[in-house]
């Protein structure tokens, strides 16, 4: 059946001699001519993990242990994901400053004027100019060039920061009285910003002093974060915060957490929640990143050395599992590790290495390590087929990562079996998607490959997924 294709493959090659033609021309093409519509390097999203809302944006809502790209566009800067649990969503930023979103939508965090949740990326409507994103549990923010930000979604605690307590509002607007911001984080809740005076405004659900202002009173508008100044770094998690800050003379940074502790992940040495900022010992006097997770949090140190504590049920903090919460900084993995980017989701944490690989962490019930299987890890696992990455974001059961893609050609599987297709398909740096079934009248490929998508020959990113048909038996007799 194979050589009956071969009509169709030779119009394919046709078709990329062409494209192949048109590449050529823009190379020779000045510059300033081809820069505004070729993209010499293009970064795409890939993601894994669950995906029963369509939080991975992959078109479907099939959770997978292997990661694959998504169609949030070739020029993606940066991406991250909402905390919501079971469910959760996806937002893309690219080079153009447009926003583009995808999974759950219950309270518009999706910022499209709906409450249609979507399982692949779409833009956000009228939003521009942003140079940041970030996801909270049922709610999305945005930082535009001009210092503003921008929120959309979940509303009761008054995390959308208009002064407002809305059960949602599905639309952008800015965040009333906030200028001169400079980044952005999104908890389960409530919102933070670090402004370019080095000072950090917080505001929405504050049941545990997580806007750090002294209190346990929730506000709808930015209160300023009590005592902390030449601020560096923020990262908001479930219901806490960590921040770095520097002396305002040398490059030696402070930690600083807030929030709940009930599982340790202030870092203190207790349970105890607090309400304003406190300093966070026996650390490395260079940062190079934070992370808070759900129940965590987690240092990366200048020298590749990862400090963590919280809860630990899952490997999560890159230790052994724990039954007991973690109070105190835990110094996971070590001196050079290569890493230079953490990111800490719901029971697992994902880090970004100089080579451009990612590895992954803690639990994986539902393939958030994204190395091919479901158990979990309680030290660095590679993430599968992942290579030229240069963000990456861990969610609710979900890891995305910004990456260069690297391409490979789909193999021919026309009259293979399903477990045949799947096999090839894994050998060549691919994933079997969608299984069908048509009624095959001709009676040649009952039980094996009729047709597939993409075709046979196409250069397609690797770990993307390859759908079939299988041809089934006709109610009539085969001769």
């Amino acid at each position: 059946m194979k050589v009956l294709r071969w009509r169709r493959r030779a119009r394919l090659v046709g078709y990329s001699a062409l494209a192949a033609g048109l590449a050529g021309l823009a190379a020779a093409a000045p510059a300033q001519a081809r820069v505004s519509w070729i993209v010499l390097q293009p970064h795409a999203v890939a993601s894994w993990g669950i995906n029963n809302t369509g939080q991975l944006g992959d078109g479907t809502t099939t959770s997978r242990s292997l990661s694959g790209d998504i169609g949030a566009g070739n020029d993606v800067v940066q991406v991250a994901t909402g905390y919501g649990s079971p469910s959760g969503h996806g937002l893309a930023l690219r080079s153009d400053g447009t926003v583009w979103t995808w999974g759950a939508n219950g309270f518009g965090q999706l910022g499209d004027g709906t409450m249609d949740s979507r399982n692949a990326p779409a833009q956000v409507p009228g939003l521009t100019g942003v140079i940041q994103v970030a996801g909270g549990c049922n709610h999305s923010l945005a930082l535009r060039s001009d210092g503003t930000v921008w929120a959309w979604g979940g509303n009761a605690a008054g995390q959308l920061g208009r002064g407002t307590t809305s059960d949602h509002e599905a639309t952008p607007a800015e965040v009333t009285g906030l200028a001169g911001v400079t980044k952005i984080s999104a908890g389960c809740g409530f919102s933070l910003a670090l402004r370019s005076d080095g000072t950090v405004s917080a505001w929405g659900y504050d049941n545990v002093g997580q806007l750090g202002n002294g209190s346990v009173a929730s506000s709808a508008l930015p209160v300023k974060v009590a005592g902390l100044s030449h601020v560096t770094r923020i990262s908001a998690g479930w219901d806490s915060s960590i921040a770095t800050a520097t002396n305002g003379i040398s490059v030696v940074t402070s930690v600083w957490t807030w929030g709940a502790n009930d599982y340790g992940q202030l870092g203190d040495g207790t349970l105890a929640s607090h309400t304003t900022p406190e300093r966070v010992t026996g650390l490395p006097v260079y940062i190079a990143g934070v992370a808070a997770g759900a129940k965590t949090a987690a240092v990366l140190g200048a020298d590749g050395s990862v400090w963590a504590w919280g809860t630990d049920t899952s490997g999560q903090l890159g230790n052994a599992p724990a039954s007991t919460p973690v109070t105190r900084p835990v110094n996971t993995i070590g001196v050079g590790s290569g890493i230079t980017q953490i990111s800490a989701g719901l029971i697992s944490m994902v880090a970004l290495k100089s080579n451009g690989t990612v590895l992954a962490w803690g639990d994986n019930s539902w393939g958030e390590l994204g190395n091919g299987t479901t158990t979990s890890a309680a030290g660095p696992v590679q993430v599968t087929g992942l290579t030229g990455a240069t963000q990456v974001a861990a969610g609710a059961a979900t890891g995305f990562a910004v990456h260069t893609p690297s391409l490979t050609t789909v193999p021919d599987l026309s009259d293979d079996t399903t477990a045949q297709a799947g096999q090839a398909l894994q050998a060549a740096g691919l994933v079997l998607g969608t299984v069908r079934s048509v009624v095959d009248n001709s009676c040649n490929n009952i039980g094996t490959v009729r047709s597939q998508n993409p075709f046979a020959g196409t250069r397609v990113n690797l770990g993307s997924p390859v759908s079939i048909t299988i041809g089934t038996r006709p109610p009539h007799p085969c001769p």
